[in-house]
């Protein structure tokens, strides 16, 4: 999943095709960034060998392979990377831009036991009944309108969930923010059509989707 935009993608996306393998070239069966991006992601895990240690490590030999070629076509504008990829057991997910002073596309989790519909007509929470987490969850943007279900993910962090455990841990390459006090700028990924930090009413407002289909104990969603 990839939820931004790579800047001048045109500009990039030969390179991108030449630095690939045959087989990974073959499987893109479209045009978008986010095609080209993911196989560029399995590329770059081939490259790796696979282990339980390789999606993190993959993605952020991704992020650090885009910039290079960006950093090449001298795209003049941040990429906004949030990805998310799965194993099947772990899930790793990004919230970066190619930025020190541009927010990245917003990026929540929410974990617990169960995320029921407490109230008819749309209205759902995530429920915690001990200290355990058996359900996570990460979205773009809060699902519930209950303040205390999300976490924020911060800007150029990346995010694994493995056996129900979340870990954050910040992306330390030259757009890292060393300040925690810097405050960056909402400007560009709004200009984008996206949100950098959504507002969440203080009420629940009913929801008008459909009900999400039952999930189990151990569901890791994304």
């Amino acid at each position: 999943m990839h939820n931004g935009h790579i800047a001048n993608f045109k500009k990039i996306k030969r390179a991108i095709v030449n630095a690939i393998r045959d087989e990974y070239f073959l499987m893109v069966e479209g045009s978008t960034d986010s095609e080209w991006a993911f196989a560029l992601f399995l590329d770059t895990l081939h490259s790796l060998g696979y282990s339980p240690k390789s999606p993190p490590e993959a993605m952020l030999g991704t992020i650090r392979r885009l910039n290079e070629l960006l950093d090449e076509a001298g795209t003049g504008e941040p990429s906004l990377l949030n990805f998310a990829a799965t194993d099947g057991h772990s899930v790793v997910c990004t919230r970066y831009v190619c930025s020190r002073t541009d927010e990245a596309a917003s990026l929540y989790f929410s974990s617990g036991t169960r995320f029921h519909e407490y109230k008819e007509g749309g209205f759902y929470r995530m429920e915690r009944h001990d200290r355990g987490q058996d359900l996570v969850m990460v979205a773009s943007e809060p699902l519930t309108f209950e303040r205390g279900d999300w976490v924020t993910v911060p800007t150029n962090s990346i995010l694994t969930i493995n056996k129900q455990t979340v870990l954050i841990h910040p992306i330390i390459d030259k757009y890292y923010q060393q300040n925690p006090a810097y405050s960056r700028s909402a400007a560009f990924v709004e200009s984008k059509g996206m949100v950098a930090e959504p507002i969440v009413p203080s009420k629940p407002v009913k929801n008008d989707t459909k009900k999400p289909s039952a999930m189990n104990g151990k569901d890791a969603s994304y």
